[in-house]
């Protein structure tokens, strides 16, 4: 079973993607036939998704495609995912301020996308303040139709899912856990020290000598961690900012 997960892009994308089936053949939209009433057919594959990320044009017009980089984004009409992130990689989006306006759409969505895609991604913008409610609708939804969740805070985050979906297609979740320094846990505790921003493997190197675990290096007070060789006031307030930092604003002031 998928699982709901949320983690940053390549660490969400290892727990998603398995070995790829056999690449779509034929023409280059499969799917189900329009109708008399010339509504466009329902495309649930496309045979370009192996080389570009394939776009619902109902996606035209979504800020986060402004910050897809590494791929190019076609446009297809009738396209029943949102996005194609593979051959057999389907995704959909959802804002929070949409789900907001919209409380049903959601369901609808997921239940005209099925269950033909091997792998099944809900990507989700959190764009509200205060996003308790939604965001719990969202994952409610998410678990009952058995479908992975990816939670992005800023448009840039979006893309990068998007796109780390779309380069990772081909690879198999062990191959990309294999990187992983699985029997090494100070190497694991350094890989995660190294995310803050401005932390590097040395600063990584030298918390981990002085307080040995994850544990006590949340716990370490301001002035510990100045103490240590190269790790200045602002690398300090990055990571007490990551470690204490509230997950929703005004969490901490019960607002």
């Amino acid at each position: 079973r998928q699982h709901s997960a949320i983690a940053r892009p390549c660490a969400a994308v290892r727990a998603l993607l398995a070995p790829m089936s056999a690449a779509v053949a034929g023409a280059a939209a499969v799917g189900d036939g329009g109708d008399e009433a010339g509504r466009p057919a329902q495309v649930f594959q496309h045979a370009r998704a192996a080389q570009v990320i394939i776009a619902a044009a109902r996606q035209r017009g979504n800020p986060m495609l402004s910050c897809v980089r590494s791929t190019l984004v076609e446009f297809v009409d009738g396209l029943v995912p949102d996005y194609l992130a593979g051959p057999d990689i389907a995704v959909c989006f959802i804002s929070l301020k949409f789900q907001r306006l919209h409380p049903d759409y959601l369901k609808r969505r997921i239940q005209a996308l099925g269950a033909r895609h091997r792998v099944r991604v809900l990507l989700c913008r959190v764009d509200l303040e205060h996003p308790e409610d939604q965001l719990g609708m969202v994952t409610l939804e998410a678990f009952h139709a058995d479908i992975s969740l990816l939670l992005a805070w800023t448009d840039a985050e979006a893309a990068a899912y998007l796109e780390t979906l779309h380069r990772h297609q081909n690879k198999s979740a062990e191959a990309l856990m294999a990187k992983l320094p699985q029997g090494d846990r100070r190497a694991r505790l350094a890989d995660v020290l190294t995310t803050v921003k401005g932390v590097n493997r040395t600063d990584a190197s030298t918390i981990i000598d002085r307080f040995g675990s994850l544990k006590n290096i949340a716990a370490a007070a301001e002035e510990e961690l100045q103490r240590l060789p190269g790790i200045g006031d602002k690398k300090v307030r990055q990571l007490q900012h990551v470690f204490h930092a509230p997950f929703f604003p005004g969490a901490a002031t019960g607002a």
